[in-house]
């Protein structure tokens, strides 16, 4: 299996932790953003 893409941020990112505060990254209006799945109402086969 290979990556679709290459990752974002590096994992040793020293700014990470700057940057999620900038961006509000855990507040309930950031949670509020993301996208959600949703459900299917009508089963497909």
């Amino acid at each position: 299996m290979r990556a679709a893409a290459p990752l974002k941020f590096s994992p040793e990112d020293r700014q990470g932790e700057r940057r999620r505060q900038r961006k509000g990254v855990g507040s309930g209006d950031w949670a509020a953003s993301l996208p959600s799945i949703k459900e299917n109402e009508s089963e497909e086969e």
